[in-house]
């Protein structure tokens, strides 16, 4: 992809440890942002998809990345421009292109 000014980054959610009575220990688990590649992110406002029980929904955001992505529908994704965060949200849709080798995600 010629122009990717953002960078990808998904939640991870790491559970807490337990001790031998099953307490969780402290300071173990949280969520942290795993950054994976670099991405284009723009508004989207044309673009409507019919889920299969009927409803219509406009995602916020659509995100183009360099790279085939490994994101399942309903992970949370932000996209960073520079410091800021450009888009966030759950991902509605994950589109994979053979040929030219990125993804499509709608958030």
């Amino acid at each position: 992809m010629m122009y990717a000014p953002h960078i990808l980054q998904v939640k991870q959610v790491l559970p807490f440890q337990e001790d031998e009575f099953g307490h969780a220990i402290p300071d173990t688990g949280g969520e942290k942002w795993v950054t994976l590649c670099k991405c284009r992110c723009d508004d989207n406002t044309t673009k409507e998809f019919n889920s299969p029980n009927g409803e219509v929904y406009r995602p916020n955001y659509h995100v183009v990345c360099e790279m085939n992505v490994e994101i399942k529908a309903g992970t949370e994704v932000r996209c960073l421009e520079g410091e800021s965060v450009r888009g966030e949200g759950k991902v509605y849709i994950v589109k994979n292109a053979n040929y030219f080798n990125n993804s499509e995600l709608w958030l």
